[in-house]
C-alpha cells in the first residue's frame, strides 16, 4: 500500500431535486401523521413564542408545511471575509516530531515531505499526514468498521480519552485551526476488536477484491495496540461550521460553492498516527458586524418563492430548523470564502425523512435567498 495518504477531495452533489435524500429529520415515519392538527388557512400564522424560540405549525400553501421550532441565536452574530488555509507542513511536523531537523525532510513533487516511513501533504484547505503503511491500514480498518456499525467508545487502557482529547486539542491549535472545536464522534478499538474488523473485511467481497489488488496481507496486532479515532467539526460565535457530516447542500451550479469541514486524527499507543484535515479557512475577519438575522415571516417569504410556481403533488414538510455558519466560496475564486449564517430547514416528503426522500435547504439568515 502507498505509504502517501492521499489528500481526500469533497464532492458536492450537483442538481435540486425535490426528492433529494440529505436531511436529518427529527421524524423519519414512511406514514403520514394524518392526525396533526395544522393551520390550514394558507399563509396564516400559527407560532407560539416563549422567549428566543418560536413553535411554528402552519401551512404556508398547499402540500406545503411547517412543523417546526425555530430557535433565534443568542448572540450577535457576522458576516466573516477568509480563505481556505494553506498549512505549515514543517511546522506541523517539527511538533509531531520534536527532534526533526529540516534536511530530514524530503519534499517530493507535490509539496509534501517524506520523513522516514511517514508522510505529510496538502493543498488549500486541507491536509494529511500518516505515520507509516501500517497506519494506512488501520485507517482502512476503522473506516470499514464505522460502515458496518462495528464501532464503539469506551476507554482503552493506555490512556484515557480526556487525555487523548486533550492532544488532539494541542494539535489542532499548532495547526492553526479558527474558532473552536465542534460535534466530536470518537470510536476505540483494542487489539480484538481490530482483529474481529478484519476477519470480517477479509470475508466480505468488495473489501476482499480491495485488499487483493493492494497487496495488502493481514496485520498481526500486539495485545497492547489500542486506537482512538476522533472526528470533528468547528464552531464560530458558537454556531457550528457547515461540515462533512451535515446534510449535504442541494446544489444547482456546477462549480464548488463550498468546502465542508472535517478533522479527522488517529492516536494510538504508538502516538499520532494520521491526521486528515479539509475545508480549514484561516482566521475570519469581520466584513459585517451585528447582522440582522431573519425569522419565520421571512424564512416564509423564501419558501413561497421557492415553491410558489410549483405544483407540489406530495406533501412537503418542514420539520428541523437549525443555524450554521456557510463558507461560501467567493466567485471566481476557489480559496475566498464569505462566511455568512444560514437556516438550514429539514423537510420530510410524504412523512419520509433523510433516508427515504426528505432532504435541506439553506436560507440566507441576513437576505432571505437561498444557498443553492
Amino acid at each position: 500500500m502507498n505509504k502517501k495518504t492521499l489528500i481526500k477531495v469533497c464532492a458536492v452533489t450537483c442538481g435540486l431535486g425535490l426528492t433529494l435524500a440529505g436531511c436529518t429529520s427529527s421524524n423519519n415515519s414512511n406514514e403520514i401523521n394524518n392526525t396533526k392538527k395544522y393551520n390550514t388557512e394558507i399563509n396564516s400564522q400559527d407560532t407560539e413564542k416563549t422567549g428566543s424560540k418560536e413553535i411554528i405549525n402552519k401551512k404556508i400553501d398547499e402540500n406545503l408545511y411547517i412543523d417546526a421550532t425555530l430557535q433565534m441565536p443568542e448572540t450577535q452574530l457576522n458576516e466573516y471575509n477568509t480563505k481556505l488555509k494553506d498549512f505549515n507542513l514543517k511546522d506541523i511536523m517539527a511538533y509531531l516530531y520534536p527532534d526533526i531537523k529540516e534536511s530530514d525532510l524530503v519534499k517530493d513533487d507535490a509539496g509534501g515531505f517524506n520523513y522516514d516511513d511517514s508522510y505529510i501533504g496538502g493543498e488549500a484547505g486541507s491536509m494529511s499526514y500518516s505515520k507509516d503503511d501500517d497506519t494506512s491500514y488501520l485507517q482502512l480498518l476503522c473506516g470499514y468498521a464505522d460502515e458496518k456499525k462495528l464501532a464503539e467508545t469506551k476507554e482503552l487502557q493506555f490512556e484515557s480519552i480526556t487525555e487523548a482529547r486533550a492532544q488532539v486539542k494541542e494539535l489542532t491549535d499548532k495547526m492553526g485551526i479558527p474558532g473552536e472545536l465542534g460535534k466530536e464522534n470518537i470510536t476505540a478499538f483494542n487489539s480484538a476488536d481490530l482483529n474481529n474488523i478484519q476477519s470480517n473485511m477479509e470475508q466480505d467481497s468488495d473489501y476482499k477484491d480491495l485488499l487483493s489488488a493492494k497487496k495488502q496481507q493481514s496485520m498481526t496486532f500486539g495485545t497492547d495496540t489500542e486506537i482512538y479515532c476522533f472526528t470533528y467539526g468547528i464552531k464560530i460565535d458558537g454556531l457550528p461550521v457547515y461540515a462533512n457530516d451535515d446534510p449535504i447542500l442541494q446544489q444547482t451550479r456546477d462549480v464548488l460553492i463550498a468546502q465542508p469541514v472535517n478533522i479527522e486524527v488517529m492516536i494510538s499507543n504508538r502516538g499520532i498516527e494520521s491526521v486528515f484535515a479539509s475545508g480549514i479557512m484561516d482566521e475570519p475577519d469581520v466584513c459585517n458586524a451585528n447582522v440582522d438575522i431573519i425569522g419565520e415571516k421571512e424564512i416564509t417569504e423564501a419558501l413561497n418563492k421557492k415553491f410558489g410556481d410549483v405544483i407540489l403533488t406530495d406533501e412537503y414538510k418542514v420539520t428541523n430548523i437549525w443555524m450554521e455558519y456557510f463558507p461560501l466560496l467567493q466567485n471566481d475564486s476557489f480559496t475566498d470564502i464569505k462566511l455568512i449564517p444560514v437556516w438550514c430547514l429539514d423537510f420530510e416528503v410524504n412523512g419520509n425523512g433523510a433516508e427515504a426522500g426528505g432532504y435541506t435547504i439553506r436560507i440566507n439568515a441576513i437576505t432571505g435567498d437561498e444557498i443553492a
